[in-house]
């Protein structure tokens, strides 16, 4: 079975990171990165103290320092009941506050938080902390203990499980490391140029998901922005409502799931009218490829490889080998890509 690599043209310059760099195994990955998610929202919660982290619907703001102080208690409460390096906690609040606390609670025990789909029942809820082996779920009032941060974790050692619908259905967990997580956030604050002073955005997907957690809130807190929560399940809203709410922000269109560590592809703002109907161009040292008997013509399975792209399934091997081969994520959507790199879907999968 061949592949059909489709090179992205950098001609325009769009997206352009002269951090990543390929490596042994080929896939492009950033240089530098700190080496784990404890460490680097640690620095950036201890240089932002003062500043508004996170705002909530009806106003209540939240600076780092209150933020870390508050996940830190929990982290201590988290070690109080037993909970140690790697071990994993399901994390089933709403978005808010709470969520912070707890989520970022367990990182800094030195934990792996697990995040349920969204629309998970409370028999699969069940299921995922069974399959998941959490040691603890966190759903109601949060543990409190003495302020604690674990001394850090290892690139390659597993950050964030999230579950997600399988292909033909039923759930299984997607494993992101602290490599995987940490390029994301890289990628995400490059691309969209995040800054303290200029970082606020509003939360449109669920906490519990890949878009809501990896590409929204982690790239802004790194920055030291501000999220706002915008209610329990996120919001969907038309574009041009977004637009007219918020006309000075900037809404982009991109593509991403879980097993992408969330992103994968971004359309640039000023390609909007001459792209329409594409989801973007790969960015973040995401290399894409196409397969299929018209690859060679531009249109096939979407395959994607880089630093955030999972390793694999937990604790489900034979949808690993289905889905992971050689670094590549089968996406299992058909798309078009143009010589200048932009993907436009034919037919995306069903789950």
């Amino acid at each position: 079975m061949s592949v059909a690599l489709v090179r992205v043209s950098c001609a325009a310059g769009w997206f352009r990171d002269e951090r990543v760099s390929r490596r042994l195994d080929g896939v492009l990955r950033y240089e530098d990165l700190e080496p784990c998610l404890a460490e680097l929202l640690d620095r950036s919660a201890l240089r932002h103290s003062a500043r508004v982290a996170a705002v909530d619907r009806a106003g209540n703001a939240l600076t780092y320092g209150q933020m870390w102080s508050a996940a830190a208690r929990v982290a201590g409460g988290l070690l109080d009941q037993g909970v140690g390096p790697a071990d994993r906690v399901v994390v089933h609040c709403p978005n808010g506050f709470r969520w912070l606390y707890a989520f970022l609670g367990v990182v800094l025990a030195g934990g792996v938080p697990v995040l349920p789909d969204p629309t998970c029942s409370d028999p699969e809820l069940e299921w995922i902390a069974e399959d998941s082996g959490a040691v603890l779920t966190l759903d109601g009032q949060l543990p409190d203990g003495v302020a604690f941060l674990d001394e850090g974790a290892a690139p390659d050692e597993l950050a964030v499980l999230y579950y997600v619908r399988k292909r033909g259905g039923g759930l299984h967990g997607v494993e992101l490391t602290n490599e995987n997580i940490l390029s994301t956030i890289e990628a995400v604050v490059h691309a969209m140029d995040l800054t303290a002073e200029g970082a606020r955005t509003v939360l449109t997907a669920p906490l519990s998901t890949a878009a809501g957690s990896a590409v929204q809130l982690l790239p802004t807190l790194a920055a030291g922005g501000t999220v706002v929560a915008a209610g329990a399940r996120g919001v969907r809203v038309p574009w041009r409502h977004l637009r007219a709410s918020f006309p000075a922000a900037r809404c982009v269109r991109g593509w991403g799931v879980a097993e992408t560590g969330g992103i994968g592809l971004l359309l640039p703002t000023d390609q909007r009218a001459a792209h329409p109907r594409s989801v973007g161009v790969p960015f973040g040292g995401m290399e894409v490829a196409l397969l299929g008997p018209a690859a060679d013509r531009g249109e096939g399975e979407l395959l994607c490889r880089g630093p955030s792209v999972a390793r694999r399934y937990w604790n489900d091997p034979e949808a690993t080998a289905e889905t992971f081969d050689d670094g590549w994520f089968h996406t299992g959507d058909q798309v078009h890509i143009d010589a200048d790199g932009f993907v436009t879907p034919v037919a995306v999968r069903v789950s």
